[in-house]
């Protein structure tokens, strides 16, 4: 430990002999109470029955059972998962078996934060399903809205942020495609270039992760002054998040900050243990701007996680109108934990509530005028031509100013 830092990853919050905060460079704090000794699984070696299946998928299942906050939401009965599966994993002879059966209990949960890392040896002849995806991709989207919409474009970190006015109108447009790569690591001269990548990755991952989180907001404060100058003089802004699939919570809330003038407390955040739930923790809000403008938030089902944070958030601001579609529904941090076997795996143990303590799993965002975006990602992209013809209904519903549906 150096000054606060707990090997670069944490930062202290508090320490006393049996109590330890610290806090990841994020809006959570993790609070660790000692232990008298450690648990007996650590305290034992590795044997050959630790690696059986039937010792790791019990180890799978018990570690979501303890951990998982979400089985209601997903109409899932845990405990028949167990009682179907545990016969069948008596029965496998091989590994890829073995994560087979994993992968088919992780699609039943149908949550964007669960991930299984298998080597890819194990899987390496597992049939590609064939690509239900649409020939009509994100980056068609939001070409066309940029060059039949926009006008005085602006782009930073590779598009990570544009920004501009609305043709034919004094309603100015920012679309940010992901909540990270703020950081300022790549100079001018090789912003949108194929060097970009590897220029910003290099900085990124020199760093601690406390630093790269700063880094971040200092990109954000940076560029943010920029974009608020250039649409100074525009009545109001449109702010485009329906291709942002997530990233950093405190790269939302920072970009949030710039779009409100008032300090108040906006999301609750408790998390799942064994008996129950943490004490939810308070998030507030303070903000950047002094004279907001009218915003209206566009949102999709595509926006997911971090970005909806973002979203959440702004529903307690009375200068933000939501257009679109409900979001995806999946907020909560990822927890990564590891299996016996040493197969990595992650799940989705935190609550993110509003100030009144309602939850948004799952049911996504709730938008003030909807626009009945399909839900599946490519028919999402579909839906913004009829009769081969491009029209972004959000932008025209804002043009014309009718919000009467």
């Amino acid at each position: 430990m150096v000054e606060g830092k707990f090997t670069g990853r944490f930062k202290i919050v508090k320490s006393t002999a049996d109590h330890l905060i610290l806090n990841p460079g994020g809006i959570v704090d993790y609070r660790f109470k000692r232990t008298k000794e450690l648990p007996e699984t650590c305290r034992r070696r590795n044997t050959k029955k630790e690696k059986s299946f039937e010792t790791n998928f019990k180890a799978f299942w018990e570690t979501f059972d303890k951990n998982y906050a979400f089985f209601e939401e997903r109409n899932l009965n845990w405990q028949k998962v167990y009682n179907n599966y545990l016969p069948k994993v008596k029965k496998l002879k091989t590994k890829r078996e073995f994560a087979l059966v994993l992968q088919e209990i992780i699609g039943k949960f149908k949550d964007g934060h669960i991930n299984l890392e298998i080597p890819d040896s194990i899987l390496e002849n597992q049939s590609k399903s064939k690509s239900v995806e649409s020939s009509i991709t994100k980056d068609h989207i939001v070409s066309a809205i940029d060059s039949i919409y926009l006008k005085e474009i602006n782009s930073y970190n590779n598009g990570v942020i544009k920004w501009g006015s609305v043709q034919d109108s004094n309603i100015g447009y920012i679309r940010i495609s992901d909540m990270n790569d703020f950081a300022n690591y790549v100079p001018k001269e090789y912003q949108n270039t194929a060097k970009f990548d590897s220029i910003y990755n290099l900085s990124k991952y020199s760093a601690e992760p406390l630093e790269q989180f700063q880094d971040e907001i200092n990109g954000i404060n940076r560029i943010m002054k920029k974009v608020l100058i250039d649409l100074k003089d525009n009545d109001s802004v449109v702010v485009d998040l329906r291709f942002n699939g997530g990233g950093y919570e405190t790269v939302a809330l920072r970009l949030l900050s710039y779009f409100v003038s008032e300090e108040k407390e906006i999301i609750k955040i408790k998390a799942r243990i064994e008996n129950g739930f943490t004490p939810a923790q308070k998030i507030s809000l303070k903000p950047e701007t002094k004279n907001p403008k009218k915003i209206y938030l566009l949102i999709s089902p595509v926006t997911a996680s971090a970005a909806e944070i973002f979203a959440l958030g702004s529903l307690r601001y009375s200068n933000i109108e939501i257009l679109g579609t409900k979001s995806a529904g999946i907020f909560s941090e990822i927890l990564w934990k590891k299996l016996p076997i040493g197969w990595e795996y992650s799940l989705s143990n935190e609550v993110y509530m509003d100030r009144e303590g309602r939850p948004y799993e799952k049911e996504g965002v709730p938008v003030d005028y909807e626009l009945n975006y399909p839900t599946e990602r490519f028919k999402f992209y579909k839906s913004f031509y009829s009769n081969n013809k491009f029209s972004d209904l959000a932008i025209e519903k804002v043009l014309k100013g009718d919000f009467s549906d």
